[in-house]
């Protein structure tokens, strides 16, 4: 694509060597001449879905994060509150903590930790048909220790974890937005009887275990689960 004998970068070259004012408007002329040709930047792709459960819990952190981010890509997706209502519903499968010693001094003291997170999520329609089957999603971040300043660690620990859990809200966000997903979701509204439907689940959300009082993480206790309370 070129503009008068000029090519993309050409232009975005002398715009970025203006001054601010100009910069700022040359900006907008390249966006325009942009859009007219055709090219638009990639924005959030909605759920394809009518009507939407979530089957997170109301009190967790991250199920708080995950209803924002969906809710804030499909605004024309209504979230309902039961999964009889919903055209396809989002089942949480496993979601874990865990921490594991990966490093140790001369005297067998910890010196690194890894921490993980893993979440496990499957999409069904109303049917129990999978639109996404078992699908996991893993972070892991490495921290290392000082047993002379436990609190601090621990403080540290749950702020790793809780930026693993953005992370997997991103990508969870992306999953269930791409186009595979939609061309999935059509392909099912348009089987036949006879047709391969791939696994059948219970379109009864799986029991989740009981929320716990929050708590430090796991360098002395163990992790803590990530269905905790976090309000």
């Amino acid at each position: 694509m070129n503009f008068g004998g000029f090519s993309v970068k050409d232009v975005a070259r002398r715009v970025a060597s203006l001054r601010r004012p100009a910069r700022a408007a040359g900006l907008g002329m390249l966006l325009l001449l942009l859009s007219a040709c055709g090219f638009h930047m990639r924005g959030e792709t909605p759920l394809p879905f009518d009507t939407f459960y979530i089957g997170l819990g109301d009190n967790t952190r991250f199920g708080a994060e995950v209803k924002r981010a969906l809710k804030a890509a499909s605004p024309n997706t209504r979230f309902v509150d039961t999964p009889k209502e919903a055209e396809a519903q989002l089942q949480q499968v496993a979601n874990t903590r865990s921490m594991r010693e990966v490093s140790l001094n001369s005297q067998g003291r910890v010196e690194e930790y890894e921490l993980g997170l893993r979440f496990t999520f499957r999409v069904i329609d109303a049917k129990g048909r999978a639109i996404i089957p078992d699908t996991t999603l893993e972070a892991y971040r490495e921290m290392p220790y000082d047993d002379t300043v436990v609190q601090a660690k621990e403080g540290q620990a749950e702020q790793l974890y809780r930026n693993m859990q953005t992370s997997l809200v991103s990508r969870l966000l992306r999953r269930l937005t791409s186009d595979d997903v939609r061309e999935a979701a059509l392909k099912l509204n348009q089987s036949k009887p006879g047709d391969d439907e791939g696994p059948i689940y219970s379109t009864t959300p799986p029991a989740q275990p009981a929320n716990q009082p929050t708590r430090p993480p796991g360098i002395i206790n163990g992790p803590s689960s990530p269905n905790d309370y976090d309000y």
